[in-house]
């Protein structure tokens, strides 16, 4: 998933910047693309800060959707990079699910956003099926003209801070819709606050199924020291 994180960073980005627009934009999606993908979240981080995030992986039926678990990934702020940027290495789970550490230079932005996104689209296209470019292409397009902008409290150690939440579902307009086994529902929601170092909160993918005894899925990653969101 990381070996071309800071490639998928930029053409996240340049997805959503050159879609928005095609459809008429709302203003909570302006605003939630801005908060996601303009804003240096890391830039004012001083190296030695280590973000620790607690992966949750719930399915309904492990026959079908194999085991859940709970693992921790982690961004390590190492050093200063360009002016205004940072180094960093993102390490992804313990133990045997461990895979090798990736370092990445010059970046400002939080690179969880896109393990959370790329995790979330490949999921998806597991269970759905379908062309990954075809998905990664209407994913975008519905964050960058689909999304909803939620005011929310979030306990975030020992205190309270304002922040938003961002929801979407992706693929619930989309054309093909009616071809993906029932995960065409599938929601998105990303907790996201300037108070909070890095930015983001609390990030969910619910794979949810509109058929009959179905296994969903619920994946969620949240930093440490987030408490209830309200």
């Amino acid at each position: 998933m990381l070996k071309s994180l800071v490639a998928a960073a930029t053409a996240a980005v340049m997805a959503v910047s050159l879609t928005s627009g095609v459809a008429a934009a709302t203003e909570d999606s302006k605003k939630a693309t801005a908060m996601l993908f303009d804003t240096p979240h890391i830039r004012d981080v001083k190296p030695g800060t280590k973000f620790t995030y607690k992966n949750i992986r719930k399915p309904s039926d492990e026959t079908q959707l194999g085991k859940g678990f709970t693992d921790d990934i982690t961004v390590d702020i190492e050093s200063e990079g360009a002016p205004g940027k940072k180094n960093v290495i993102v390490k992804l789970y313990t133990g045997e699910r461990a895979r090798d550490p990736q370092r990445i230079t010059d970046m400002d932005g939080n690179p969880m956003l896109v393990v959370f996104l790329d995790n979330t689209l490949g999921r998806f296209q597991q269970l759905a099926g379908g062309d990954r470019g075809y998905l990664k292409n209407h994913f975008s397009r519905s964050i960058g003209d689909e999304s909803t902008l939620t005011p929310v409290k979030i306990a975030y150690n020992g205190a309270e801070v304002d922040g938003f939440r961002v929801d979407v579902k992706p693929f619930a307009k989309d054309a093909a819709r009616g071809r993906m086994r029932g995960f065409e529902n599938t929601a998105v929601s990303i907790v996201i606050s300037d108070k909070i170092p890095g930015h983001f909160a609390k990030m969910t993918a619910d794979f949810n199924n509109t058929q009959k005894d179905a296994a969903t899925l619920l994946d969620t990653m949240t930093l440490d020291g987030v408490g209830e969101i309200k």
